[in-house]
């Protein structure tokens, strides 16, 4: 008996999409208070791997992320936005990207 799921059926990118938003707390950060850049990644890789399963409907494993740019910092307090989405879809991969957003929520503003 076979544990494949035999009922998959294609799925448009925007079915896959994922928003997960997140707020930095000090155990995130330097004592400067600038969130580490591997916390960030770690919440990167969470929302493209919920994008993956529910593209897929199997398990996923992040083999490599091409690039990543740390435009500008996230500090304790902010709220991170990261929106996630499929480009491009293979046999056996895929491409995910993520657009991350921080958000000082005592102002509104975004970066």
């Amino acid at each position: 008996m076979s544990s494949e799921n035999n009922d998959i059926r294609e799925k448009s990118p925007s079915q896959s999409y994922a928003e997960v938003i997140v707020r930095m707390f000090p155990s995130d950060a330097n004592p400067a208070g600038n969130v580490f850049g591997g916390e960030i990644l770690k919440h990167i890789d969470m929302v493209a791997g919920i994008v993956a399963q529910r593209h897929s409907q199997s398990n996923a494993v992040t083999v490599s992320m091409d690039s990543v740019n740390f435009l500008k910092p996230v500090f304790v307090g902010n709220v991170l936005t990261l929106n996630a989405r499929i480009n491009y879809v293979h046999n056996s991969s895929m491409e995910i990207e993520v657009k991350a957003e921080s958000e000082d929520i005592l102002t509104g503003m975004r970066t």
